[in-house]
Order: structure tokens, then C-alpha cells, then sequence
């Protein structure tokens, strides 16, 4: 199927990243562009000056320490997203759900703690949920099942709600607000 929508549908692009990059006839230019736009000399007082020019609820992704939640909470930002980017940048990093916890009871009454990378399953919401998480995000889960349009993605979807319905039931829990470490035994 992917290779003949290959084939038949247009070619692929991004179209918010138009105005930025000349896509050519390859997708290299794509990790060109996302290799140099990140800044080495972005800094706290950098993200600080954003956080104060969006004057709003600003979530900072890519948070693995406590140092650094505390320091979100000190320069303003309202949320926090754990995550080491699917571990492709320092695949020998703790995980982002090894951080979680401690990160969750050094801030978690400060700021809303947002979770996100190696969610395959419902166990893995559960989980995150559990040590504290207010949210999750999926992340490629459901870039796999894409190949196959729509209904293979809505397929990812329901499969996940199932188990999510099904652990939770294993758990004892009626609702997400249920959710603790106790109950999951973490």
C-alpha cells in the first residue's frame, strides 16, 4: 500500500516548512533544516525572554532533570513536557519515564507535568499517568499504522482505548483520576 501511494499521490512535503526550505527531489533537506535550526547557543535567559514575549501558558519540551523542572517553574513556564525526543539524540540517557517520578514530586504541585516518548501501549499511559503525569502524548505510535491511511491509524487508536478500558479494569480503577502509584505498584 505505501509503495503505491508512493507512486500514485503527490510527492511528499511539508507544508509549514515551505518558506523555509527548498525541498528538491529528496527529503535530506528536511534533516538539514531540523540540524541547523537547532540553536547551541540557546540558553535559560533565552527561553526565559520567550516564555515573557508569549506572555501566556508556555510548555517547555525536553526536560530529564530536576534541576531543569525547577528552573522552568523559576523563569515562568506554566508547563513541562518530559521527554528525551524517542531517545534519538542521547540514546544512553536515563528514560523519560526513569525521570518521571522525581520530577513529578519536585514540581508536580508547581506545574503541570506533561509526559511523552516510548508510548506503545495503554500499560504505558497507565504508567505515566500513575507516577503523576496530567498528560501523555503518543508520539509515533501511530506513524506505523499511517501506512495504511486513516483506518490504520484509526485502528492504533482503538486498539490503545481498549487496553487502556481493560487495564484500568484489571487495576480496580473506574476513572483516570483513580490512577496512583499504589494502585500500579510502582
Amino acid at each position: 500500500m505505501w509503495g503505491l501511494n508512493y507512486v500514485f499521490h503527490e510527492k511528499f512535503s511539508l507544508p509549514q516548512l515551505d518558506a523555509h526550505i527548498n525541498m528538491g527531489s529528496s527529503t535530506s533537506s528536511i534533516g538539514d533544516y531540523f540540524t541547523n535550526m537547532l540553536d547551541p547557543t540557546m540558553n535559560w535567559d533565552d527561553v526565559a525572554e520567550m516564555v515573557k514575549f508569549w506572555d501566556g501558558q508556555f510548555c517547555l519540551k525536553g526536560i530529564m532533570t530536576v534541576e531543569d523542572a525547577k528552573h522552568a517553574v523559576d523563569i515562568g513556564c506554566t508547563g513541562i513536557v518530559i521527554s528525551n525526543h524517542g531517545g534519538r539524540q542521547l540514546d544512553g540517557a536515563r528514560s523519560s519515564f526513569d525521570q518521571l517520578a522525581e520530577i513529578v514530586d519536585a514540581v508536580g504541585d508547581k506545574i503541570d507535568v506533561l509526559f511523552d516518548s516510548g508510548i506503545q501501549h495503554g500499560t504505558h499511559v497507565l504508567k505515566a499517568l500513575s507516577l503523576g503525569a496530567k498528560a501523555v502524548g503518543i508520539g509515533r505510535m501511530y506513524l506505523y499504522p499511517l501506512a495504511a491511511g486513516q483506518p490504520g491509524v484509526e485502528r492504533a487508536l482503538g486498539l490503545m482505548q481498549e487496553e487502556l478500558i481493560r487495564d484500568m479494569r484489571l487495576m480496580g480503577c473506574k476513572s483516570i483520576s483513580e490512577l496512583s502509584r499504589k494502585k500500579f505498584k510502582i
